[in-house]
């Protein structure tokens, strides 16, 4: 097996928390993912704004210099802003794909939590059976 792979595993482990500190534990996710959701909205508002941008620009290139492409200076405009307007594209693909790291991070968590409540209960439950005549 990969030495690498080892080390991924043993730190995730290492990372679980204890059942007993499961509040703790659930304020810290709740606050992880508050964080996470406050800067997915600051991206959400910068990608909206450079893609109009990018947009008000090719309209301008389509409506200004869109006949001049026969000139040095007008193929240069249009090259500028159609690669701006290729960043802008790339920037929304990044902001969706952040969003889908965040949904999935949100399950994760959830299901984790879910998990530390059971092994919980099952422990406080195991602990009330045994000391039952």
């Amino acid at each position: 097996m990969d030495p690498k792979g080892d080390s991924i595993r043993d730190r995730l482990l290492s990372r679980l928390p204890e059942p007993a500190n499961l509040d703790a534990y659930r304020k810290e996710v709740a606050v992880l993912l508050a964080k996470n959701e406050k800067g997915f909205r600051r991206e959400k508002w910068g990608t909206a704004a450079l893609l109009l941008l990018a947009v008000a620009f090719l309209i301008v290139l389509l409506t200004r210099n869109g006949l001049r492409l026969d000139t040095p200076a007008g193929f240069s405009y249009a090259g500028s802003t159609f690669a701006f307007f290729l960043y802008a594209l790339a920037e929304v693909l990044k902001h969706f794909i952040n969003r889908a790291r965040v949904d999935l991070l949100k399950e994760v968590k959830q299901t984790q939590v879910q998990i530390l409540e059971l092994h919980a209960l099952l422990t406080n439950g195991g602990a009330r059976t045994s000391s039952q005549p």
